[in-house]
């Protein structure tokens, strides 16, 4: 009886193949690494995006977008924000400074 024994290659392809599995199986945990810690996120999407499989590159896009979303845009969204506030509030302090016509 004869042992067919796997190439280097079938068996790296298929190593492939439960790699590429993995990490798109694990999208949604991707995803959250990049919301809660944007530096990682950006790390893990360019090592994702490094990869030859299309669907695994897509997830390494998504991680990029998300961590430079939660690392650039939020902040100066919420700096403008704060901006609109303390300039609605200065406005009605120098309102109410102002004296009415009235007695």
């Amino acid at each position: 009886m004869t042992v067919r024994r796997s190439s280097k290659i079938i068996r790296s392809t298929e190593a492939t193949e439960s790699n590429r599995n993995l990490v798109t199986s694990f999208s949604w945990g991707w995803y959250g690494l990049a919301l809660f810690v944007p530096f990682a996120g950006i790390l893990t999407g360019l090592f994702l995006y490094d990869q030859d499989s299309r669907e695994v590159r897509k997830v390494g896009r998504n991680c990029l977008f998300i961590g430079f979303l939660v690392w650039v845009v939020f902040p100066i969204i919420i700096l403008l924000v704060v901006m609109a506030f303390l300039g609605l509030a200065a406005v009605n302090y120098l309102a109410d400074a102002m004296p009415t016509g009235g007695d």
